[in-house]
C-alpha cells in the first residue's frame, strides 16, 4: 500500500529501517532490504513520496521539497513499528539510509527511539541534533564528494566529540557520492563491496548481549 513500510525478512534480533535516496522506494534500496533479510535483519523499506516514484531528477525535486521533518519522522516510525513485529522481545531497531536518507536515517536516530544509525553519504541540517543520538552512528563517506564529506569533518565530527557520542567514519579513497548504487556512473564496486561488509559487521555488533551494544 502506497506509504506503507515494505518488510522483508523472518524474525531476528536486529531490524532496519532503510531509508531510501533522493529517487524514493524503488527496486535498488528493495533490494538492499532483501539483502538485509538474507543477512538475518529484518529490514522495513519506507516509502517517504507515499506511493509516487519519480523517474528523474526533474520528478524527485519536487517530492523531496514536500517533505517535512514531521512527515520523516512519522515514517521512521511507521517503519520502527512494522520491523518490530518481525523481531524477538528486547530487539534493538536502527535505521540506514543512502545520500537523502542517509541524512535523514541519522537524523531520526537522534529524534526518535532508535538504537544505532548506518549512514551512506548523507547529510542532516543541524549537526546539534546529534545530542540525541542514543547509540553509535557508522558513516560510510566517499572521499570526491564535495556536499557531504567536508562538513562531515569540519562540522559533524567536532559535534560529536564535544557531545561525546559515538560516530564512526569509514571514508573510502576515490569514490564519489552514490558509490553503493550498482548501474550508475558512481559506481564503485570495491567500496560498495567493503562497505557492505562493514554494515553487516555493524549491526551483528547491535545484537542484544554484544559488547558495545546498549
Amino acid at each position: 500500500m502506497a506509504g506503507e513500510p515494505e518488510v522483508f525478512g523472518a524474525r531476528g534480533s536486529v531490524g532496519v529501517v532503510v531509508v531510501p535516496g533522493l529517487h524514493g522506494r524503488d527496486d535498488y534500496v528493495r533490494s538492499v532490504g532483501r539483502d538485509l533479510a538474507a543477512a538475518g535483519f529484518p529490514a522495513a523499506v519506507v516509502d517517504l513520496y507515499g506511493g509516487a516514484q519519480p523517474a528523474s531528477y526533474e520528478e524527485a525535486a519536487p517530492l523531496r521539497a514536500k517533505l517535512t521533518d514531521e512527515l520523516v519522522l512519522e515514517r521512521l516510525e511507521a517503519g520502527r513499528d512494522a520491523v518490530a513485529r518481525k523481531l524477538i522481545p528486547h530487539a534493538r531497531v536502527g535505521t540506514l539510509g543512502f545520500s537523502l536518507g542517509g541524512g535523514y536515517a541519522l537524523f531520526g536516530a537522534c529524534r526518535r527511539r532508535f538504537h544505532f544509525a548506518i549512514d551512506f553519504y548523507g547529510r542532516m541540517e543541524r549537526p546539534d541534533d546529534l545530542d540525541g543520538l542514543g547509540g553509535p552512528a557508522l558513516l560510510l563517506l566517499a572521499s570526491d564528494d564535495d556536499p557531504v564529506t567536508p562538513w562531515t569533518f569540519a562540522e559533524l565530527l567536532p559535534t560529536a566529540a564535544r557531545l561525546k557520542k559515538r560516530v564512526t567514519v569509514e571514508l573510502y579513497p576515490g569514490a564519489k557520492h552514490g558509490f553503493h548504487r550498482p548501474g550508475r556512473p558512481a559506481h564503485h564496486a570495491e567500496a560498495a563491496a567493503d562497505a557492505w561488509k562493514r554494515t553487516l559487521s555493524f549491526l551483528a555488533e547491535q545484537r542484544p548481549g554484544r559488547p558495545g551494544s546498549r
